[in-house]
């Protein structure tokens, strides 16, 4: 019998960014290769951008099925700091 695993469709962090650039062309290029992707924390940090905070982090985040596939687009982006 086929067991399907829910756990598949949950949200988890691919990638933290501090740039806002980089977390776009970082959710552009996943939604490129068909990988749904949304950035987590953005109105917040827009509103109090507090630099290096991890309240004014934006979240990458992906299906727990996609996150090896889109972890790896990603640091092909070879943003700096990464």
């Amino acid at each position: 019998m086929l067991k399907y695993d829910y756990t598949d469709n949950e949200i988890v962090l691919c990638r933290e960014f501090i740039n806002d650039v980089e977390a776009r062309i970082a959710l552009a290029a996943l939604e490129n290769e068909g990988i749904e992707a949304v950035i987590d924390n953005e109105i917040f940090s827009r509103i109090y951008p507090i630099g290096n905070s991890d309240l004014g982090t934006l979240r990458l985040m992906v299906k727990r099925r996609d996150l090896e596939r889109a972890l790896q687009i990603v640091d092909s982006l070879n943003f700096e700091g990464e």
